[in-house]
């Protein structure tokens, strides 16, 4: 009809909108159109304020619910769905339960009624057992062999979430013929969340009872019920079952005669789908498509010590080479998310037939494929470091997502590189392991040009990762990258980089080379002429006390920080101050440093000067460092004196200066005068924007059915680097062959990427 703003508008005052408690009295006196004003207001009060929300205006709620019409009923439904996944005060679940109940017993509408059963399967988990059986298990039941759909529906889904407050036995006796007899349901919609609710049910109950009775009734379900989403849901429930029966399968005769049967006829199934255009194909049967490679992993992991023959396990590998490059992407998405679990338990029986996969992947035109895989990168690295077959494809597909041209599959693949790179030096035995991880090395100079927050995570991991990293590759990747992110960015990643340079110094055994880094680090940035660079040193600082023995913080740290009570900026000064007492156990003893602190205690700044007096009352209790500190800080400089060692240099190449932080561009904050000390601590760095550009084209033939992409697109100035994409091999006789349309999409080659004028790339 014709908008009507009188009708269709209210305006909440200031006073609701910013008051939890003026805003449960809306509700509990205001119209109807004030109250649903509130509920849509309901997320907001929760985030900005969820303690008085939770225990006043959800009780609120739930007394007044019952009383009011449909559309208020739906929207307070729509309210608590944000707060159920909370954790709850008992007192207010308890509530949330009887007020679900209520409505649950009187409500006419069945949109009403699905939501509110919603919000009770919800909150079952946080109430107490002895409410359970008093007020959840009777209305199960009685709703179980009720005459209406929304009802058995709603029992079938609470005894899925009834598993984890009872035990075995407890479910077994109170639902085990109800949930049989919902299997047989004339609506479809009711033998579907049973169906779903037995994923559940039958990984809690015992073997014998899923052999039994459970696994029959599904098979049935999943070979001749009429209803799709039935037969989706029994694979669901037969897969996971399974799975939480997987350490008594090579022994239960059921997994044999039963479960692998099931799980090789449905490889056979996606393998036929798999390898025609999905364009073509019913809904239905994709439908079916795609779950089987949603519990592909499951079943894997519970079928594989019951593939006793290479038949089998040649059947079972080929579909997932043939979901891997079918023209599906929610498909390829499913099979990037089940490949940890592949690798895991196939890796090391059939590495031939899984051989390509993970290149293909990570090639993957879609960019929720790559994203998905470069998540879960690091456990599929951790078992392939040491595979002679795979190890080399598991380096370059590293190499590819770190790289990527999405900014979310390069920072998911990060996440994790420190981890990645322990595993994959921990047997490195020869020169060409090390040449082989420069392939994932070589990409950080792109890397650093991400945003802040991709910064911020790579420079974590370069800190983590350096005690596994080669000299080379510390001085000739690592170090400059840190620098460049450090003299470019916000606050927050100058503070992760200096602590990370730290960690990179430290590991570095050719006391020359380390030097000269540390010698740019005291020109540029303890002598920088901009006061977030001297912040940055005394950050780094920070971190030396911890990780070098007390004489070698004291031979290349102590004097430029002595240096820096003369800062004409407070907070500089300030910070400093702080370190100082971070400093007492290595420099208390010095001149030096008792001079410098006298100079602080003096400071004109009365904040300053509190410090330094906090850091003198500090060194005056001191009674010195206990044995156990005295035995470590004696291991530390032992092991200082083993690994640092002193080489000549080359004459023929002399060492290229770094990179000079005063050319770069300044932040708009400038130095203070000392009489000023306004200047805060603040992200002065400026986060990079790119233009977008339009990612690798979704594979022809993809369903209609859009893939929502959650990731975004940032991707750099610079392409990525070209890595060498071997093709997945070509299955065993009598499956297709892959389709042309799922070839991974051509990047532009590395030669083409112009690196930023004037970065220092290595350290002679």
């Amino acid at each position: 009809g014709e908008y009507n703003a009188a009708e269709d508008v209210v305006m909440l005052s200031d006073d609701v909108l910013t008051s939890v408690a003026n805003a449960t009295l809306v509700l509990i006196d205001g119209g109807e159109r004030e109250k649903l004003a509130v509920l849509f207001q309901f997320p907001q009060f929760l985030e900005h304020c969820p303690d008085e929300t939770v225990n006043t205006m959800i009780p609120e709620i739930c007394r007044d619910a019952i009383k009011w019409v449909p559309k208020l009923q739906m929207a307070s439904a729509e309210a608590l769905f944000y707060a159920v996944g909370l954790r709850l005060p008992e007192a207010v679940a308890k509530r949330t339960v009887v007020a679900s109940l209520r409505i649950l017993q009187t409500v006419a509408s069945a949109e009403v009624f699905d939501a509110w059963g919603e919000i009770l399967s919800m909150v079952l988990p946080q109430i107490q057992k002895e409410d359970v059986m008093q007020l959840i298990v009777p209305a199960t039941k009685e709703r179980a062999v009720s005459d209406k759909v929304e009802s058995r529906r709603l029992a079938a889904r609470i005894i899925g979430s009834l598993v984890d407050q009872l035990h075995a036995n407890e479910i077994e006796e109170q639902f085990l013929e109800s949930a049989m007899t919902l299997t047989n349901d004339e609506d479809g919609s009711v033998r579907a969340v049973m169906a779903q609710s037995l994923a559940q049910v039958g990984s809690a109950l015992p073997l014998s009872v899923c052999e039994s009775r459970f696994w029959p009734r599904l098979r049935e379900m999943l070979t001749s019920d009429p209803d799709a989403r039935v037969k989706a849901s029994a694979m669901r429930a037969l897969s996971r079952s399974a799975e939480g029966h997987k350490d008594s399968a090579s022994t239960a005769a059921c997994f044999t005669s039963m479960i692998v049967p099931i799980f090789l006829q449905e490889c056979e199934n996606a393998s036929k789908v798999a390898s025609s255009d999905l364009r073509t194909i019913e809904d239905e049967v994709y439908l079916m498509l795609e779950i089987f490679a949603e519990v592909y992993g499951y079943f894997i992991v519970a079928v594989t010590n019951s593939l006793n023959s290479d038949e089998q396990w040649t059947l079972a590998l080929n579909s997932l080479r043939r979901m891997v490059t079918c023209n599906g992407p929610t498909v390829r998405q499913w099979c990037a998310f089940n490949l940890p679990a592949v690798v895991l338990t196939c890796a090391h029986r059939r590495p031939d037939r899984i051989k390509g996969v993970l290149n293909a992947l990570s090639t993957d035109s879609d960019v929720e494929t790559r994203g998905t895989l470069a998540k879960g990168i690091h456990e599929i690295v951790s078992v392939l470091a040491d595979s002679e077959v795979l190890r080399k494809e598991t380096v370059v597909a590293l190499a590819t997502l770190v790289t990527d041209q999405n900014n979310q599959v390069r920072l998911n693949s990060i996440e994790n590189l420190s981890l990645d790179m322990k595993n994959l030096s921990r047997n490195q035995k020869n020169k060409e392991s090390s040449k082989e991880l420069e392939k994932v090395f070589s990409s950080l100079e792109m890397l650093s040009q991400d945003s802040w927050r991709t910064q911020e995570v790579l420079s974590r991991e370069l800190g983590n990762m350096a005690h596994f990293c080669s000299q080379e590759v510390l001085c000739n990747n690592v170090a400059p990258v840190l620098f460049q992110m450090a003299r470019e960015s916000t606050y927050l990643v100058r503070k992760a980089g200096m602590i990370a340079l730290v960690n990179v110094v430290r590991y570095i055994p050719d006391v020359r080379r380390r030097d000269h880094i540390l010698k740019h680090f005291r020109s540029q940035w303890a002598r920088g002429k901009v006061y977030w660079t001297r912040l940055a040193f005394i950050e780094g600082a920070f971190r030396a006390v911890d990780v070098f023995s007390r004489k070698l913080f004291r031979d290349l740290f102590a004097e430029e920080l002595y240096n820096l009570v003369h800062d004409p900026v407070p907070n500089v000064r300030l910070r400093l101050g702080v370190l100082f007492e971070r400093m007492i156990p290595v420099c208390r003893d010095s001149p030096d440093f008792l001079k410098a602190l006298e100079k602080l205690s003096a400071d004109e700044d009365p904040q300053v000067a509190a410090e330094a007096a906090i850091v003198r009352t500090h060194l005056s209790e001191f009674k010195g460092l206990s044995e156990e500190a005295l035995r470590e800080d004696i291991a530390k400089e032992d092991a200082e004196k083993k690994f640092f060692v002193r080489k000549q240099p080359k004459v023929q190449k002399p060492e290229p200066p770094l990179p000079d932080v005063e050319k770069e561009k300044q932040p708009d904050v400038k130095d203070s005068s000392p009489s000023g000390h306004g200047v805060g601590v603040s992200s002065e760095g400026r986060a990079r924007s790119f233009s977008s550009r339009p990612q690798g084209e979704v594979l022809q033939g993809a369903k209609p059915t859009p893939v929502v992409n959650s990731l975004g697109t940032n991707p750099p100035q610079q392409p990525p680097i070209q890595v060498p994409q071997p093709q997945v091999p070509a299955p065993d006789a009598g499956v297709g062959a892959i389709p042309a349309s799922a070839a991974p999409a051509q990047q532009k080659p590395a030669s083409e990427a112009k690196p930023k004028k004037g970065f220092c790339a290595c350290f002679s």
